[in-house]
């Protein structure tokens, strides 16, 4: 009886073997891919992006923010040539945001009920330094689910000097003297890196010094240059300033419109 069944058992695993032996040779003479049978999946993407633009620089005693106002639907379709994306969220804050807009807006209104609810306990302005972190811990929160946008903090710190914060989607900080982010970003961050970074020029060469003139006058260079060879950056400049003890300023510079 026992041998019988070990004859049994023998004979199972020969058959198993055979059949595993002739299904990997169904797959390797006939893969799926070669089949003419069309494989059709259901798929959902919860973002977009709009394309678009978006600068900050710091100097010694202000902060430069620029973006485009152009939002396209795949690089081709242009839905809006005055899309909002600088907001002023008080005297010393600026937030520029690029990506999928619907997060671009409500980003903007969590920081808007936030610093509401601040000013409204604390009967003061919340200060770019804690709203730089409030804004991370915000960013990091939606991390299984972020927002979709390159997020830049800038404005007037508690010591009259120029901040500029840089995040990626979960909240990662890093305060810079300058940053960029969206479409144009490849483009703009290597100008920026030769102008006032320096880390093209040699030893001998003089590094000139960044004043408002200065860094207004790059901000234009950058966003024109990138105008011309980024399709989804265009229309017009917003600018914005902000200096210590004097109050925003916001306009509007023209850019190619094709």
């Amino acid at each position: 009886m026992t041998s019988f069944t070990g004859i049994t058992a023998v004979a199972n695993a020969t058959n198993e073997m055979a059949m595993f032996k002739q299904a990997m040779k169904d797959v390797a003479t006939h893969p799926e891919w070669l089949s003419s049978r069309q494989i059709e999946r259901q798929r959902w993407n919860p973002y977009s992006m709009e394309g678009g633009s978006t600068c900050a620089i710091s100097g010694e005693n202000f902060a430069i923010v620029a973006s485009d106002t152009r939002m396209t639907q795949n690089d081709i379709n242009i839905l809006t040539r005055d899309a909002e994306k600088i907001h002023v969220l008080n005297d010393s804050i600026i937030l520029t945001t690029s990506g999928f807009y619907g997060d671009v807006i409500q980003l903007k209104k969590v920081l808007q009920s936030r610093l509401h609810k601040y000013r409204f306990d604390y009967r003061a302005d919340m200060s770019v330094d804690l709203c730089a972190e409030l804004l991370s811990r915000n960013l990091y929160y939606r991390r299984f689910f972020p927002y979709y946008t390159g997020a830049i903090l800038a404005g007037i710190d508690e010591n009259g000097k120029g901040a500029v914060f840089s995040y990626d989607p979960i909240g990662c900080i890093e305060r810079l003297g300058y940053s960029a982010s969206g479409a144009a970003e490849p483009m703009i961050i290597p100008f920026l890196d030769c102008q006032i970074g320096h880390v093209t020029l040699s030893e001998g060469y003089e590094r000139p010094q960044l004043t408002l003139e200065r860094a207004i006058s790059l901000m234009k260079d950058s966003f024109r240059g990138a105008a011309e060879r980024e399709i989804s950056t265009g229309d017009k400049i917003h600018l914005v300033i902000a200096e210590a003890g004097k109050p925003v300023v916001q306009k509007f510079l023209p850019l190619r419109e094709d």
